[in-house]
């Protein structure tokens, strides 16, 4: 009897040790998960902040202050050697901060800061770090985003009078978690009103390198270039029905209030008077100022860099006809915005969304499923507001070459609206878009004179006489003068094939409105 008991009680001990032994894994391996899972990151109570009005002579002074952020409230570097100087420290607290770093973790080393040029809205770099405790969910290559050095007429006009870097802190802080898209995931940003500085740090895209060719699916595709649509594998068309659909979607998940609860206090919805009124035609001024900047255009493409551009935008003739076109168009500027907010619909404000709006080939980063399709992640949220859904539209398709708008433009304003629908916001008439995106595409057009001094600061007169070829890096490789060379060329050949001022002329005669406006 004694034998049994002891058999089972040395039964019962294995059992209850192999028990505990099991609960001592179990909870290894939670604690394992749960160090694995990225920190809950809680944003900042959300406040408006009014940027302060000072002339462009007061912005080296103010960008040369060091002042806490607007929101998270902590001093930040405002160029990649203060990132330097104020070191792994900062990074440590600002991590801390946002909530992205756990607080027993660290940044302790920055091992390479490599600045680069991209795009057009500020200065980059490439930060590669280490951290005490590495984990699954840390990147130790961080991509930072800063302002133009101050000296320069870029600082204050992307800072000031475009104001791109707010909004795109307020979508990284308030926004990213909301939006049914992948983004890089945000380290920490912030922005000052007073100095006008600010920094977003991210994960970095890892892009396949350029012209590989074995990319499986799943993995990101290499990093495109606005303006050179030559290089993706289709030539644009797939590329393109994959960022206005994520232009719908996001609009949609808007209208259906699925974003941020205070996301239209961010970006308030405009206050339009959308009542038909008489408007008067250019004053001298304007009217003045838009002959000078056609005039310069012309010069440039039929003389300056004619070597470079198609004969069908280099002919005088035909040059001077479009200007007279241009001036007779512009006369209706108000009219053709209130058209484009819906003006005359029985909701106006269906076509007035909030959505990307600057959703080009450079601002995002693509991958194929397993059948092919082309899925998009997004970037650079400098442009975000609640504006026409047919800008937002509009402004990604522009980037397309010629042929691939003349071909498909219409199929690309269809997969937009069904994706509105789709998603949750409201069915708009297509017929109405495709008038919308014919006005869209004559505002571009008479908006693009202004940029050949922009074109001539970056590309000098006395080097056009030796550009004979579109490939010349003195264009292609110039980012300022090769977007602003490619927008001559493809709004005015849009213009000439698509047929868009007789477009115009219809749309007249069908609105109401006077072939002529009276001085």
């Amino acid at each position: 009897m004694e034998e049994t008991e002891r058999s089972m009680r040395e039964a019962c001990e294995a059992a209850l040790k192999e028990y505990a032994k099991r609960d001592a894994i179990a909870l290894a391996e939670q604690a394992e998960e749960e160090s694995a899972k990225p920190p809950a990151r809680k944003p900042p109570k959300w406040k408006k902040v009014e940027p302060p009005q000072f002339q462009v002579t007061e912005m080296v002074e103010r960008a040369n202050k060091s002042v806490e952020g607007d929101y998270y409230g902590i001093k930040f570097p405002k160029d990649k050697e203060e990132i330097l100087q104020m070191g792994p420290q900062w990074l440590t607290k600002a991590f801390h901060t946002s909530g992205v770093l756990g607080q027993d973790n660290a940044v302790t080393h920055i091992d390479d800061a490599r600045g680069f040029v991209g795009g057009g809205a500020g200065l980059k770099c490439i930060l590669r770090v280490r951290y005490k405790q590495d984990s699954p969910h840390l990147h130790k290559e961080l991509f930072v985003k800063l302002p133009h050095k101050p000296g320069g007429s870029d600082r204050f006009f992307v800072s000031c009078m475009w104001n791109h870097d707010r909004p795109e802190t307020i979508f990284n802080i308030w926004l990213e978690p909301f939006i049914p898209y992948k983004v890089p995931k945000m380290y920490f940003s912030d922005i000052c009103a007073e100095t006008t500085n600010f920094i977003l740090i991210t994960e970095t895209i890892p892009w396949s390198d350029k012209g590989s060719k074995d990319i499986k699916p799943g993995e990101i595709e290499p990093a495109y270039d606005k303006y050179m649509d030559w290089e993706l594998p289709d030539g644009g068309p797939m590329y393109y029905h994959a960022l206005c659909k994520a232009l719908g979607k996001i609009a949609a998940y808007h209208k259906a209030g699925k974003l941020h609860p205070q996301v239209d206090e961010m970006f308030p919805m405009p206050d339009i008077n959308l009542i038909r009124q008489y408007f008067p035609p250019f004053d001298v001024a304007a009217r003045k100022k838009a002959n000078y900047d056609i005039d310069g255009l012309i010069k440039f493409l039929s003389q300056t860099a004619k070597d470079v551009f198609p004969t069908d935008v280099t002919d005088v003739q035909w040059l001077e006809q479009w200007k007279s076109e241009a001036l007779h168009f512009m006369e209706y500027g108000s009219e053709v915005t209130l058209f484009c907010m819906g003006e005359g619909t029985s909701e106006p404000k269906d076509y007035i969304t909030f959505t990307h709006n600057n959703l080009q080939i450079d601002n995002a980063y693509f991958w194929r499923r397993e059948d092919g399709t082309v899925e998009a992640g997004l970037l650079d949220w400098g442009v975000l507001a609640c504006q026409p859904f047919a800008s937002a539209v509009q402004g990604c398709i522009s980037g397309a070459d010629m042929e691939v708008l003349l071909e498909h433009r219409e199929a690309f304003l269809e997969t937009a609206i069904d994706s509105y629908l789709l998603y949750g916001g409201p069915k708009l008439n297509l017929e109405r878009m495709v008038m919308m995106s014919n006005l869209q595409l004559m505002s571009w057009a008479c908006s693009i004179p202004a940029n050949v001094t922009q074109v001539l600061k970056h590309t000098k007169k006395n080097e056009w006489p030796e550009i004979k070829d579109w490939m010349d890096p003195r264009l292609l490789d110039r980012f300022q003068t090769r977007t602003h060379c490619s927008q001559f060329k493809i709004a005015l050949q849009l213009w000439r094939k698509a047929g868009l001022y007789k477009r115009f002329l219809e749309w007249l005669k069908a609105e109401g409105l006077p072939l002529r406006k009276q001085p």
